[in-house]
């Protein structure tokens, strides 16, 4: 499949919602080149220092607003997760890539000892109500959604999210996240 690319350091997973501010004209490009297509999807990429980052998500434009300012606002949610085969720049400079799709993690019933990190990511939720608000329906019962949330706002380093992108279930982000929030509730 191919798709265009946006390289941005934001780290959105299936079912994660974030805005962008599209202002250049190569992704303003990409905006239309998504809402053209049935999906309206386009592909969400970090990198390092210059290159593009192995892995990425599939996003769908759920929203969008025309600014003052020319500019336009996206929503976005996540869709799936891909891993780039190889990419290539278009004269004016928007990349695409050949992606290939990565199945999603499958939901996860909560189990009694992950409890407390669903409840600690619903306190993040009322903490940050401008965070909550981007997710009217969270799914606090499914143990992937929570995993997926904590690693999209937890200060990760790069090769550190990617690493979480190339697993194949919430297995390695549960035991992660149980370390943190313990070692959070030992210095607290």
């Amino acid at each position: 499949m191919t798709l265009p690319l946006f390289p941005i350091d934001l780290y959105l997973l299936p079912e994660g919602i974030g805005k962008l501010k599209i202002f250049e004209p190569r992704y303003l490009r990409l905006v239309k080149l998504a809402l053209a297509e049935p999906k309206n999807s386009f592909g969400l990429c970090m990198r390092i220092n210059n290159d593009l980052c192995k892995f990425g998500t599939r996003v769908a434009i759920t929203d969008f607003d025309r600014l003052t300012d020319g500019s336009l606002s996206i929503t976005i949610q996540g869709i799936e997760k891909f891993i780039i085969d190889h990419h290539w720049k278009g004269k004016d400079g928007l990349r695409f890539g050949e992606v290939k799709m990565i199945p999603n993690w499958h939901k996860t019933d909560i189990e009694g000892e992950d409890r407390h990190i669903a409840e600690s990511l619903k306190a993040i939720f009322q903490e940050y109500p401008e965070y909550a608000y981007h997710y009217p329906s969270p799914n606090f019962q499914d143990m992937t959604w929570i995993c997926q949330r904590w690693l999209e706002i937890l200060p990760l380093e790069i090769n550190q999210k990617q690493w979480f992108m190339s697993r194949l279930d919430h297995t390695d982000a549960l035991f992660f996240l149980h370390d943190v929030i313990e070692q959070a509730l030992k210095e607290s």
